[in-house]
């Protein structure tokens, strides 16, 4: 039990972070200026996770944020942040691919795919994961609200 407590709490933080460098779709009237922000930003963010900087997260995540992981755990901010902070949480590598970013007037979805290796208290998590992220621009500034990762089913 406690093996999978850390594993969904592992990917809920892996999906708080992350992509770019991906093709952006634009939907619902979203703007090419903000999905170039959104992806800048998940830039930063898979940067920051490569290199446990906490202090990313600490600035991009909402106060309320929530992230859900693949074995359907959930955590918070404060606990995300304690998570790099203690060093318990390591990437050694994070890969996205078919990633797009839509945008809804001041909500802005990611979605994508995630190949990690990393692990969580010495406790491995590499997989591939599908993920989608919630960004809302709050006091002008865009953060992350939600995140949630799926286990993608093995390939036959």
């Amino acid at each position: 039990m406690k093996r999978v407590w850390l594993t969904a709490v592992a990917v809920a933080v892996l999906v708080a972070g992350p992509a770019l460098g991906q093709k952006s779709a634009k939907h619902g009237g979203g703007s090419s200026g903000v999905e170039q922000q959104i992806n800048h930003l998940e830039e930063q963010g898979k940067e920051a996770s490569l290199k446990n900087d906490a202090s990313w997260f600490e600035k991009n995540l909402a106060d309320d944020f929530v992230g859900v992981s693949g074995t359907g755990m959930v955590t918070d901010k404060s606990s995300a942040i304690a998570m790099r902070k203690s060093g318990d949480l390591k990437y050694e590598a994070i890969d996205y691919s078919d990633a797009k970013v839509r945008v809804y007037g001041n909500t802005a979805l990611v979605s994508g795919t995630a190949a990690v290796k990393g692990a969580l208290k010495g406790q491995d998590f590499s997989g591939t994961y599908h993920y989608v992220r919630v960004w809302v621009k709050q006091g002008g500034q865009w953060k992350i609200a939600h995140s949630q990762a799926t286990k993608a089913a093995a390939s036959s």
